[in-house]
């Protein structure tokens, strides 16, 4: 409880700061736009977020998009970073709205300020040439997750680049290896103590992988995988592990990788 209340302090402190207003928790079924693997929004933690986009050294070759942008907090923090163009895709024009006023609030003060945010299902949206990027907060899950990361890979295979998704509160990592088309490559979660009843919360990095078999090579030889030995969390008390080197445990092999 006092983990909690700590960082309600922190994330309280940074909305003022800011002078904007992400944090609530949004039912979308209050919004009309309610389906079974798509339920409500919550915002990311500002410093988990902020310390996985930093861990990713964009450039300005880099576009970022974040599939649920919601009231448009991870847009801020891909703001503070030196992006060329961030995206935000929304399926409730009413949480847009709600974000073009708090990234409005900011503008002049962000590294990145060419903030897109459109209103779309992610399933129909098509995923520009040019994005590089790709954030989730667990968005949606099942059926939905499936097509959306169809259409990223188709999106790679077409016009082929390096893709890498930065996955918060990763529920489908297991779908997420059964492509066959990704590469860990990064790892970090809050600590909470002990008895405290929030569960870590865990931000995987993955590589995308083209078809093109030689391309592949090139992007994991210029993508270096940052994993360390750590215990992290996949799911609702679900506990498996991160692990350097190659090995099953927890009943979940991370990639195709470790099984050589």
């Amino acid at each position: 409880m006092a983990a909690r209340r700590v960082r309600a302090g922190v994330e309280r402190a940074l909305e003022r700061r800011l002078g904007v207003d992400t944090a609530e928790h949004v039912y979308h079924e209050d919004l009309g736009v309610a389906t079974e693997n798509r339920v409500w929004h919550d915002p990311s933690a500002w410093l988990a977020l902020r310390r996985a986009l930093r861990r990713l050294t964009p450039t300005e070759d880099d576009v970022f998009v974040d599939y649920g942008s919601g009231l448009g907090r991870a847009l801020l923090v891909a703001a503070e970073l030196p992006f060329r163009r961030i995206i935000g895709v929304e399926v409730s024009e009413a949480l847009n709205e709600r974000a073009r006023a708090n990234i409005s609030r900011k503008a002049g003060r962000a590294r990145c300020n060419d903030v897109e945010l459109v209103a779309a299902d992610a399933l129909e949206w098509d995923v520009p040439p040019d994005v590089t990027v790709a954030y989730l907060y667990c968005p949606f899950t099942g059926d939905v997750f499936d097509g959306v990361l169809a259409r990223m890979l188709a999106s790679i295979d077409e016009h082929p680049r390096p893709l890498r998704l930065v996955y918060n509160y990763p529920v489908e990592h297991e779908r997420v290896l059964a492509s066959g088309r990704v590469r860990l490559l990064d790892a970090i979660s809050s600590v909470w103590p002990p008895g405290s009843l929030r569960a870590p919360e865990v931000i995987l990095t993955y590589l995308a992988l083209p078809c093109d078999a030689s391309l592949a090579d090139e992007y994991i030889a210029r993508f270096p995988r940052r994993l360390r030995r750590g215990r992290h969390w996949l799911g609702p008390y679900r506990p498996h592990f991160v692990l350097e080197k190659p090995a099953r445990l927890g009943g979940v092999v991370l990639d195709a990788e470790s099984k050589s």
